[in-house]
């Protein structure tokens, strides 16, 4: 199993906890997955980004690399990148479906991606005052 890296998404049972498990698995479905661990906790838990990336014909390149060796997957809204590439938890969090990750490392691109999702009153920012899921469960 592996944790997104910078956010929190809504737990089973909390609103949008569905929204948000549909929607990754919408984003990861058919798509081959790669995952860069950050770190690795107790009993194998792992916490990393992971970006869905489109696979294309034998031989085609998919790795989210332009033709400099840049790579190309922290481009676009939602996290897209080249060739269709899926940041998971940058679109969770530009769909309304995740907080960037308050309690530890963030980055200012999840920071942005959320609050243009706050004014856009798009997925849990519809409610009046949604509750973190690190409040939640206490």
């Amino acid at each position: 199993m592996v944790y997104l890296w910078g956010i929190q998404a809504p737990r089973p049972g909390q609103p949008f906890g569905t929204a948000a498990t549909e929607a990754a698995s919408r984003i990861c479905e058919g798509k081959r997955l790669r995952v860069a661990a950050r770190s690795a906790g107790p009993e194998g838990r792992i916490t990393g980004s992971v970006v869905a990336e489109e696979t294309g014909s034998p031989g085609e390149d998919t790795t989210g690399k332009d033709t400099t060796g840049k790579d190309t997957t922290e481009k676009g809204n939602a996290g897209k990148g080249s060739g269709g590439n899926q940041d998971v938890g940058r679109a969770l969090i530009r769909l309304g479906l995740a907080w960037q990750d308050q309690r530890g490392p963030s980055s200012a691109r999840l920071r942005s991606l959320e609050q243009q999702a706050r004014r856009e009153e798009v997925g849990l920012w519809q409610q009046e005052a949604p509750t973190p899921p690190w409040a939640w469960r206490e």
